[in-house]
């Protein structure tokens, strides 16, 4: 009877153990938003707002840490609405530097991998 009893007292707390276990559902995902002006102009600096509006759900998330051209966010996974607006420092070829304001949208942008999800937006021109 005592095996019996540290038998049944064994495999309830194997199960006990084993449904503690943490579970992580990976509802978040990295953004990373590259703005473009061309082939040829290379973007040395961006002050700009990106807003991110989830399409499902509504929530904004907003930032405007750039690193040069680039803007790396968590986000919930899901699609997205993008509009960046603000100022772009610019370096032509031929080594002139040109401040632009500029808008950048997308509509419909899907950030659903795991790990890092990159896009590339192209500048709209302002001035």
């Amino acid at each position: 009877m005592k095996h019996f009893f540290q038998s049944i007292i064994t495999i309830v707390l194997a199960i006990a153990i084993s449904a503690c276990a943490p579970v992580e559902d990976d509802i978040f995902t990295t953004a990373q938003i590259t703005v473009a002006a061309g082939d040829e102009v290379v973007i040395t600096r961006v002050q700009a707002q990106v807003k991110l509006t989830n399409v499902n759900t509504r929530q904004v998330t907003t930032s405007a840490d750039f690193d040069g051209a680039s803007l790396t966010v968590e986000v919930l996974r899901g699609a997205y609405q993008i509009d960046i607006e603000g100022v772009a420092t610019c370096q032509s070829p031929d080594g002139r530097v040109h401040m632009h304001q500029f808008r950048c949208q997308s509509d419909y942008t899907e950030f659903v991998r795991d790990g890092q999800n990159d896009i590339t937006l192209n500048m709209i021109i302002l001035d």
